[in-house]
């Protein structure tokens, strides 16, 4: 910590900023890898349900497929099959076929009646059991190195028995694959013996693929399988006694894409983000250190009103009163110095003289009494001047504690000892550079009043909020006045002079300073509002409003009143003496 404290200023906020830096970065790539983490869970699991339903949708497009085509082997065989058989000869040396795939009529000992000879064709009818009245479907053989597979339904109604065939191969196969609209699976089906038995792509077919995902599958598992990070989709579909096997593999890089663009969007929002909230936090910073510095302010603002209330309440009294008996003692004490008691000075010298003279003569005192008399002047001489000293050194005393305590009162409260005749002249010149005054006449009468102990700055923003009331309102009228007199004339008039009268009255107790206007006075009802903090709030920087003149003045043991008149508005400050 005290290493902390050693550094300078600007090194702890950089500290700190990166500090919050790799937080903020270590933060973000933390979410980014949860919502990654969570947005790659989500595809995975869309794509598992998307393999699942393709399987399962191919699965039932292959049992609806196979049962077309049993029945429709079944319509051949009661027709076409038990004609050819009844007939007895062998036709169609080369074949025949409906739609798709190749037919056979084969009698009891599988010997073909009509379609070409097919080897494989015998076997695979051969391996099946039984049939009795209906159909069974073979095993997958290889016809002309293709896989193949036989649908065999007994003839009905024939005069020999006989089998009508079909055969089911890799193309018939490949076709359900094919019929799906959108190729991004990759679908392969096998047989028993791990053969490609259909696929969208002609050379895959008949290839044997032994692999993981093949062996889960030919083990009857169905599902999704993972082999060397790529994900099938695996199950089956039964028919007869055999089974086709069902493999589909994502070959789309849907996934990766989305997966790698909703990364790269991702990062350009939290970077965004972060750039967002870095703002913001220099903004909020700034604000906090704004708001701590405003709240400082106010604080000692509000300190400083306090202690200069207190010191209005408890200590301007006092000081007012000390202040008082000092003048009045050093009035005492001027007029105890000089004066007519100087005359006496001499006067015994002057009657010793004479009776000295008179003595001379024979008609005055004795010599004695002369020198008595001497005597007596000496030292009502030498006595007087003593006390004229004395009082010298008591009238100097008088006016340095007098200018120590007003000097100490200014430094310790800003309170002085403020003539108010002062601040009405000094308060009406400013307001001949401040406020129009070109149509106003100012008159004055100030009575000697003596100097009270106050702020002398708040005393002058009183006196020069009230002066700046008084003409913005004899201006507001005079304009009004002008503007009715031109709408009724048509013609420019001449703005009508007011009158604007300052005086200061010495009372028993009170120093009454009155601001008389001609502006047309206030409203009555409205009196109390105009002393509402939220009402009468002047935005000038030099004055005060009605309120806080009126707050001013109560801590100083003054008041304020208006009072309209008949052509205006007269607003009296009450001080105390």
């Amino acid at each position: 910590m005290k290493q902390w404290a050693l550094l300078r200023p600007s090194w702890q906020k950089l500290i700190l900023y990166l500090i919050v830096l790799c937080v903020t970065v270590f933060l973000a790539a933390v979410l980014q890898w949860f919502v990654m983490r969570q947005f790659s869970g989500q595809l995975a699991e869309i794509q598992n349900e998307q393999l699942q339903y393709e399987v399962q949708e191919l699965s039932g497009s292959i049992t609806e497929r196979y049962a077309a085509w049993q029945a429709e082997l079944k319509e051949l065989s009661s027709s076409l099959g038990r004609e050819i058989l009844n007939q007895g000869t062998r036709q169609y040396a080369e074949g025949f076929k409906r739609e798709s795939g190749s037919f056979y009529v084969l009698d009891e000992q599988y010997h073909v009646m009509a379609g070409r000879d097919n080897r494989e064709m015998k076997s695979a009818v051969q391996q099946i059991k039984w049939l009795q009245n209906g159909c069974a479907i073979s095993s997958f053989v290889t016809e002309d190195h293709q896989p193949a597979q036989y649908i065999a339904c007994r003839i009905q109604g024939a005069q020999t028995g006989g089998f009508m065939v079909r055969t089911v191969d890799a193309e018939m196969l490949s076709g359900i694959i094919k019929s799906k609209p959108v190729n991004q699976h990759d679908t392969l089906f096998y047989n028993g013996q791990f053969k490609i038995v259909a696929s969208r792509n002609t050379p895959d077919i008949n290839r044997t693929d032994i692999t993981g995902v093949t062996r889960k599958l030919l083990e009857g598992n169905t599902g999704i399988v993972e082999d060397r990070g790529e994900k099938y989709g695996i199950g089956f579909s039964r028919i007869g006694e055999e089974a086709l096997y069902i493999s589909v593999k994502d070959i789309s890089q849907d996934t990766a894409q989305r997966i790698s663009s909703f990364r790269k969007q991702l990062w350009m929002v939290m970077a965004l983000i972060l750039m967002i909230l870095w703002a913001m936090l220099i903004q909020f910073r700034k604000r906090i250190v704004k708001d701590a510095i405003v709240n400082n302010q106010v604080r000692d603002q509000r300190r400083d009103e306090d202690m200069r209330q207190q010191q209005d309440t408890y200590y301007l009294p006092l000081m007012q009163t000390i202040e008082q008996q000092l003048q009045e003692l050093q009035e005492q004490t001027s007029r105890l110095t000089g004066g007519d008691d100087l005359k006496l000075l001499g006067f015994y010298q002057d009657l010793a003289n004479r009776f000295e003279v008179a003595s001379s003569q024979g008609k005055g005192a004795s010599h004695e009494e002369l020198e008595y008399f001497r005597e007596l002047n000496e030292n009502f001489i030498q006595g007087r001047l003593r006390q004229e000293s004395s009082l010298g050194e008591l009238l100097t005393g008088v006016r340095s504690l007098r200018y120590e305590l007003e000097e100490k009162m200014h430094d310790n409260s800003g309170i002085s000892f403020t003539d108010m005749n002062e601040v009405l002249s000094e308060s009406l010149k400013w307001a001949n550079r401040s406020l129009n005054m070109k149509h106003i006449q100012v008159i004055t009468r100030q009575e000697p009043v003596p100097s009270i102990a106050a702020q002398a700055p708040m005393l002058y923003k009183t006196i020069q909020g009230l002066l700046e009331n008084a003409v913005e309102a004899m201006n507001r009228d005079g304009e009004q006045l002008e503007e009715q007199e031109r709408g009724r004339t048509g013609l420019r008039s001449k703005r009508q002079s007011h009158m604007l009268k300052v005086s200061s009255r010495l009372e028993e107790a009170e120093i009454m300073i009155i601001i008389e206007d001609t502006g047309g006075g206030i409203d009555d009802k409205m009196r109390w509002s105009y002393f509402q903090p939220d009402y009468s709030q002047n935005a000038q920087e030099h004055t005060f409003s009605l309120y806080h003149m009126d707050a001013y003045l109560k801590t100083i043991g003054g008041r304020l009143k208006l009072r309209n008149t008949d052509q205006g508005l007269q607003a009296i400050v009450h001080l105390r003496r």
